[in-house]
């Protein structure tokens, strides 16, 4: 009787390996994306018409560090950056960007879409290394911005 080869143990070997690499491959093909297309916006349903949205949208994000660079109720979008802070290596540095998009609803609500991205910069080679911006998919700011929205919303921040 003939023992098995060492082929088949190659060959569930390999399967092994590339099914251990299979969540790491999809964490890496998720980034790439995000890069390339963005990250999908995370959504809150909110009560409320879009210019006091707005007003709330815009003094949460004050309060929680953003300076709004642009944007209108009539537009429905704000933008804001956070403070620039040293980065982990010396002569580099990192800041946050928040985008809002806010879309009417039905009967006095409004949908509010969020998206944070992370902005790291190099001061070695700027020319052939420019700031690279990381889209955040699942991060507690989120939770905090929309709490904060929330408290702007009841009136109970004060402003």
């Amino acid at each position: 009787m003939k023992t098995p080869g060492r082929l088949p143990l190659l060959l569930l070997a390999a399967t092994s390996a590339l099914l251990a690499g299979c969540e790491s491959l999809h964490s890496m093909r998720e980034s790439v994306k995000d890069r390339i297309v963005g990250a999908p916006p995370h959504v809150r349903v909110v009560n409320g018409d879009e210019k006091q949205v707005f007003a709330a949208a815009k003094a949460a994000m004050a309060k929680l560090g953003y300076d709004f660079v642009r944007g209108g109720p009539a537009q429905g979008v704000l933008e804001g950056l956070s403070r620039i802070d040293s980065g982990a290596t010396f002569r580099s540095s990192r800041q946050r960007s928040m985008t809002i998009n806010l879309q009417p609803g039905t009967e006095g609500t409004v949908e509010v879409q969020v998206w944070i991205k992370e902005i790291e910069e190099s001061d070695f080679d700027r020319a052939s290394n420019p700031a690279t911006e990381v889209p955040l998919r699942d991060s507690a700011a989120f939770d905090v911005f929309f709490d904060t929205l929330q408290q702007f919303l009841q009136g109970a921040v004060a402003k």
